[in-house]
């Protein structure tokens, strides 16, 4: 079996969907595969407990450019002691991946997420700097159908391969539901505090259904840290909200569990129209795994991870009257969220666990 080398700029303890990604990736691989990630702080604490050989080194030069000479000089010093590399962005990683393959013949492949892929094309020079990557590459990996069809689209790849996130937490066979009817419905949102999620859009559905007397029985918690944490403040502030919204910007691992266990609804309404968009949603299959109902936009990617009317409910991207309406159909039905939630459940502990998406990638490396 080949022995693989992981390069990537985004990795635990770093939050967010890539990081979690790769992690799930090298611990599946872990007899075979090092890790080399840049710093990041606590991440002599985080890097004691994984599975795998990680070495945390800088892969790109501060004051020297092109920044990614760095990389392509670790992958020929280390030429003798991987035979294929993965990298996790396009560029600058994969571009240094593509030169450093032409001098050491060891072959790669390219990890592609949607914001990476957005970046990546964003001018004419490094539209044709991806072209190259991505034809050279031996191996094109996309965390959803979606995108990898993006990805044929726009260049001529050799293979392509789908592989979902997954849900590397051990997951209950029997998800525990607080009870209906003893308390406010809570609706949840986990994720950075960025545009593109849909906080923005959930606080004014939820001044809609106050407007129309449907707001009483509903609670929001929203978990994340991120540039808009102001923003949202003010505005839940404006609206007059406060009574009705929590904002938790630091949780550990118990407290974030906690919090899925006591959500009736995990809400999500993300914006598809920007360069920094949802490609699928980890988060939507991490409520799952706790058999709560998801509501999230109608949007490629995002409905690979949310089954409309099976594991929850779609509502089209940006139309707050059809996510108020979501909110108030899921939070006056409980056997709905039964339902939905319980569908959602086995959905992902049928097909997304580690060993169900990663093992997709053998007879590749």
């Amino acid at each position: 079996m080949n022995r693989l080398l992981l390069l990537t700029l985004d990795f635990p303890p770093r939050q967010g969907g890539v990081a979690r990604y790769l992690n799930g990736l090298a611990t599946h691989f872990q007899d075979r595969m090092t890790v080399v990630a840049t710093p990041e702080a606590g991440s002599a604490m985080f890097d004691e407990t994984v599975p795998y050989a990680l070495e945390r080194v800088e892969l790109l030069y501060q004051a020297v450019w092109p920044r990614w000479l760095k990389t392509i000089r670790e992958l020929l010093v280390r030429r003798r002691s991987y035979e294929m590399v993965l990298v996790s962005h396009v560029i600058p990683l994969g571009t240094a991946a593509w030169i450093a393959c032409m001098c050491t013949g060891r072959p790669y492949a390219v990890i592609v997420h949607g914001l990476d892929l957005a970046r990546a094309v964003r001018s004419s020079w490094k539209r044709w700097l991806t072209s190259r990557v991505l034809e050279n590459a031996r191996l094109v990996v996309a965390n959803s159908e979606a995108l990898l069809a993006e990805v044929r689209q726009s260049f001529r790849i050799a293979q392509g391969v789908v592989v979902y996130p997954s849900v590397a937490r051990p997951v209950n066979p029997q998800p525990s539901r607080k009870g209906m009817g003893e308390g406010p419905v809570c609706l949840l949102t986990v994720a950075r505090l960025v545009e593109h999620k849909g906080h923005l859009r959930v606080l004014a559905a939820l001044a809609l259904l106050r407007e129309n007397g449907l707001l009483e029985g509903l609670r929001y918690r929203i978990v994340g840290d991120g540039p808009m944490a102001q923003t949202i403040e003010k505005v839940l502030h404006s609206l007059r909200l406060d009574a009705y919204v929590v904002l938790d910007r630091h949780l550990d691992d118990a407290a974030l569990a906690e919090a899925y266990r006591g959500a009736d609804i995990f809400v999500m309404p993300t914006e598809q129209g920007r360069e920094d968009r949802e490609g699928f949603g980890t988060v939507y299959l991490e409520a799952a795994a706790y058999g709560v109902p998801s509501i999230a936009s109608d949007v490629p990617g995002v409905r690979e991870a949310v089954l409309g009317e099976e594991m929850g409910l779609l509502v089209p991207d940006g139309d707050i009257s059809a996510l108020a309406q979501a909110i108030a159909r899921l939070a006056g039905d409980p056997d709905l969220r039964d339902r939905l939630g319980a569908a959602a459940y086995r959905r992902v502990a049928a097909e997304f666990t580690p060993d169900r998406q990663f093992s997709k990638l053998v007879p590749f490396l």
